[in-house]
């Protein structure tokens, strides 16, 4: 019996900082999670600018191209003329 007496105090001292040690390891994911979410969120912020810009240099594009039928038929006129 005094064997056990002696050590049961550290068994449970030894449990006590398992217990701590994962609490800590629980927060540390806690953490990593709350990162991710945020990395998560600006990815979406970004994805969101990027099909803004892809939208806009469509229509860029669209109006080169309507730029560009507009000159040649002003060239073919201009050479008819001249």
């Amino acid at each position: 019996m005094s064997e056990d007496a002696t050590t049961r105090p550290t068994i449970e001292t030894v449990l006590e900082r398992i217990n701590a040690l994962g609490e800590r390891v629980n927060e540390g994911f806690t953490a990593v999670g709350a990162r991710l979410d945020k990395v998560e969120e600006r990815l979406d912020k970004m994805e969101e600018q990027l099909e803004q810009i892809d939208t806009r240099l469509d229509r860029t594009q669209a109006i080169v191209h309507e730029m560009r039928a507009d000159f040649r038929e002003i060239r073919a006129r201009f050479k008819e003329t001249a």
